[in-house]
C-alpha cells in the first residue's frame, strides 16, 4: 500500500499503451453520457446538489495531490502550486460549477484543451501501479467533464466577447509566468522549455522564438476550441433571421 502511494517509479508510463488508450475511451464515454442525459440532469430537482457535490469532490481530489507531495517529502512552493494552465482551469471550473457562474466559466472554457493535451501527452513517469497516475489523469478529466457539464446541462455557449476576455486573461497570466519562471528558474507552464511536451519543437529557434511558438500555438488551439460555438451561433442567427 505504501508503495502504491509512494513517489518511486514502478511500471513506467508508456504513451499510447493499452491503459493510455483506455483513457481516451473514458473521455469519449464520459462526454457521451453527459450529452445524452443532459436533459434529465437539467430538469432534475436536485441538479444543483449534484453539481456542487461534483465540484467539491474535484477540489478534494486536487487537495489530495498536495497531501501526496507533503507525505512523500517532495513539496515545493515553486513547483507544486497550482499556477499552471491546468491548475488554474481546474479551480475556475470548480468555482463556476459550484456557484453556477457563467462569467467564470466563459474565461476558463477556452483553456480546457490543456486537459486533453495532458491526457495525450502526460508529463509524469508513473503508470497504473501508482496512485499518482490516477490522480493526474482523473484530475485533468475532472475539469474537462465539469466544463462539458456546464455546456450541455446549462446550455452555456461562449461568444466572441468571451473569447476575447479569455485571451486577455491568458495573456496576463503568461506574462506573469514568463517573468516568474525566469526569476525563480522554474518551468511554470512550460515558460522556460518544452520539457517533453510538443512545445519542444520550438526550442530550436532560441528562447524568444520558443516563446513566440508556444504562445502562437496556444492561441491557435484556443481559437480551434471556439470553432464549435462559432458554428452554433451562426446557425442560430441564421435560423432567427429566417423566422423574421
Amino acid at each position: 500500500m505504501m508503495v502504491f502511494f509512494g513517489d518511486s517509479i514502478g511500471i513506467e508510463f508508456e504513451a499510447f499503451s493499452f491503459i493510455h488508450l483506455m483513457l481516451f475511451v473514458l473521455v469519449l464515454v464520459g462526454a457521451t453520457l453527459i450529452y445524452v442525459y443532459r436533459g434529465k440532469l437539467r430538469n432534475y430537482k436536485h441538479e444543483r446538489k449534484i453539481a456542487k457535490t461534483v465540484a467539491v469532490l474535484a477540489l478534494l481530489w486536487e487537495l489530495a495531490l498536495y497531501a501526496w507531495f507533503v507525505g512523500n517529502g517532495t513539496w515545493s512552493w515553486a513547483a507544486n502550486l497550482p499556477i499552471g494552465l491546468c491548475g488554474i482551469t481546474l479551480y475556475i471550473g470548480i468555482a463556476a460549477l459550484y456557484f453556477k457562474n457563467y462569467k467564470i466559466f466563459a474565461i476558463g472554457y477556452f483553456w480546457t484543451w490543456g486537459a486533453i493535451a495532458s491526457v495525450l501527452f502526460p508529463d509524469i513517469p508513473y503508470s497504473y501501479d501508482r496512485w499518482r497516475f490516477y490522480q493526474f489523469m482523473f484530475g485533468h478529466l475532472n475539469f474537462f467533464f465539469m466544463f462539458l457539464y456546464m455546456i450541455f446541462v446549462y446550455k452555456w455557449y461562449p461568444t466572441w466577447k468571451d473569447w476575447k476576455r479569455s485571451c486577455i486573461a491568458l495573456s496576463s497570466i503568461v506574462v506573469v509566468l514568463i517573468i516568474t519562471s525566469n526569476v525563480i528558474n522554474e518551468n511554470l507552464m512550460f515558460m522556460l522549455n518544452g520539457d517533453g511536451s510538443p512545445f519542444e519543437m520550438f526550442e530550436q529557434f532560441g528562447y524568444i522564438g520558443y516563446l513566440i511558438g508556444v504562445v502562437t500555438m496556444s492561441f491557435g488551439i484556443i481559437f480551434i476550441w471556439f470553432i464549435p460555438f462559432i458554428i452554433y451561433h451562426r446557425r442560430n442567427n441564421h435560423e432567427i433571421n429566417n423566422t423574421l
